[in-house]
């Protein structure tokens, strides 16, 4: 893990974002995107995009001053995707034009610093994941901060950087199809089995929509075995360190139904 002040020599590279239909926070959000100065913002949205969402960028991307650099790409639906999402920020990442892919969603407001650190994706590394902040504050957030100041390591979260030479050759998109959520995680897993990941705490960047509902926490649940294989007591440590009663439901219940399958 880093925890250092960053380096100013960095590479280019892209940002894809899915958006569903979010039209209010696209001023609030997509600014932050602009001002880490990337060659491109790759926005992804199902197609037909909403007008109102097309409206909402095309404003933001000209006060910016960005409407150079921004790449509107509509989706249509694959229905052997089971996670919808997946197969929308895969096609912004096929359709990026630089190797290192930041990749956010529309709730996050970036910290400008995180480009510092994008130079670390080299030849060894080739995914760098950052800390995030939810606004407002929650327990979770208040417990995971606490967390890793105590124990530093190694963690994940779904904003992260990587290498998309490296994506290609390592993604299983059998696999990828199957999965109901964590597509993130997914690339993170299959990813680190052949190169290295490092995670960047401290970096402020704020997520607008923290709360967890519990459909999320069980899905959650269901990844750390299906993708991660967790083990128990990791997944009994997240569940009452972080008060995610249906985190240990999903778990519990991917196992038993993988087991039953035998």
């Amino acid at each position: 893990m880093d925890r250092g002040d960053g380096h100013e020599g960095t590479p280019e590279f892209s940002i894809v974002c899915p958006i569903k239909d979010e039209a209010d926070l696209i001023p609030i959000t997509l600014p932050s995107f602009y001002s880490v100065n990337p060659y491109e913002v790759l926005l992804c949205l199902d197609k037909p995009a909403p007008e109102e969402v097309i409206k909402a960028i095309h404003k933001v991307a000209r006060i910016c001053g960005a409407e150079r650099i921004t790449r509107i790409i509509e989706v249509e639906r694959r229905d052997d995707f089971a996670f919808h999402q997946a197969w929308v920020r895969r096609c912004g990442f096929s359709k990026a034009k630089c190797d290192i892919i930041l990749t956010t969603d529309i709730d996050i407001i970036l910290d400008p610093k995180i480009r510092n650190y994008l130079h670390l994706i080299d030849d060894e590394v080739k995914l760098v994941s950052f800390s995030k902040f939810s606004y407002p504050i929650d327990f979770r957030k208040c417990t995971a901060w606490l967390v890793q100041k105590v124990y530093y390591h190694n963690s994940f979260t779904g904003l992260y950087a990587f290498s998309k030479k490296a994506w290609l050759e390592t993604e299983d998109e059998e696999s990828l199809k199957k999965i109901p959520r964590g597509e993130d995680t997914h690339l993170h897993e299959y990813l680190t089995k052949k190169y290295k990941a490092k995670f960047i705490a401290g970096i402020k960047n704020i997520v607008l929509r923290p709360k967890e509902s519990s459909r999320y926490q069980f899905l959650m649940g269901w990844n750390r075995w299906k993708i991660r294989k967790t083990s128990v007591p990791r997944i009994l440590l997240s569940t009452f360190l972080y008060f995610r009663p249906f985190l240990l439901a999903g778990y519990l219940k991917a196992r038993l139904y993988e087991y039953a399958g035998d």
